[in-house]
């Protein structure tokens, strides 16, 4: 099983303890903002090279002026001859590389596999586990007997819960094979994984601890901190600094936001039932990273 780390730009390489992995993931999946620069990008590889990990960039989704950032980031990477992937949460990004960058090997990010992720699916299936009651009225005779018998609901609903569009949409599957996708990231999620990919030559990544929920490009964190004489809430890169725990009696668990986006937390790993998928890769997202 390769182990790999997520470091989202160059001033966490610092914060990360090389002994044990085999790649180091680079860069932002859920902000243009935060594409990191050329520097940047030359410090993370040269530290991959010299601890001898191999090197994976994160990209997001992104506008044209993302897009415009990320080509000279692609250009170096091609100039240094590493082999590398490129993590691509952007059909846009994805067109890009298979037409310009040959050299890059594609996967299919997070924000692209389309999984269930509320974290009220675990509860929710294991009620669904359980026969509900399910009434029969007889509307001829008001005030009988009313005829109540248990109802199992169709497996096929356990499935889809803790399944992805990979999975469940074979086209998809032939999409990605025509744009040289050979490996999609997952999350970990509460309620457990269950893919069939039909005999697909497609890898598996799954993500540890913390499980992406949602994201938005309306920053919540962006201006959370207001200078009095400004009322503006113009990004400042906030998220780098700060981040946020939710916690409600109605949500079974404690949400965190960073930046734009929704997390929450499972450690546990559970790789039975996931079916005929190949999970080769662990992707450690270090708390100090979030």
């Amino acid at each position: 099983m390769e182990k790999a780390v997520l470091v989202n730009n160059a001033s966490q390489l610092r914060l990360i303890e090389p002994a044990g992995y085999d790649r180091l993931y680079f860069g932002s999946e859920f902000c243009e903002k935060l594409i990191p620069g050329q520097g940047e990008l030359k410090r993370a590889l040269a530290y991959a090279v010299k601890r001898e990990l191999s090197f994976s960039l994160v990209t997001p989704y992104v506008t044209n002026k993302g897009m415009n950032e990320l080509l000279p980031l692609f250009d170096a990477l091609a100039a240094s001859r590493v082999p590398c992937e490129v993590i691509i949460n952007d059909w846009g990004v994805l067109r890009l590389v298979n037409r310009k960058y040959k050299s890059f090997y594609p996967v299919l990010g997070r924000l692209l596999t389309k999984q269930k992720r509320s974290p009220e699916l675990q509860s929710l299936l294991a009620r669904m586990k359980k026969p509900l009651p399910f009434c029969v009225v007889n509307k001829a005779f008001p005030g009988k007997k009313t005829i109540v018998f248990p109802k199992e609901l169709p497996r096929s609903l356990d499935a889809y819960y803790k399944g992805s569009n990979v999975s469940s949409v074979p086209i998809i599957q032939s999409f990605l094979a025509e744009n040289r996708v050979k490996r999609i990231e997952l999350d970990n999620t509460a309620q457990g994984l269950h893919l069939e990919l039909n005999g697909n030559e497609l890898s598996v990544s799954l993500y540890l601890p913390y499980v992406y929920i949602t994201t938005t490009f309306l920053c919540p964190t962006a201006g959370c901190v207001v200078h009095p004489q400004r009322h503006t809430r113009e990004c400042r890169q906030e998220c780098g600094k700060y981040f946020f725990k939710l916690r409600h009696k109605a949500m079974p668990k404690t949400l965190y936001l960073k930046g734009n986006s929704l997390f929450y937390k499972n450690s546990h790993l559970r790789l039975k039932g996931i079916g005929n998928s190949a999970v080769n890769r662990i992707v450690y997202c270090p708390d100090v990273l979030l």
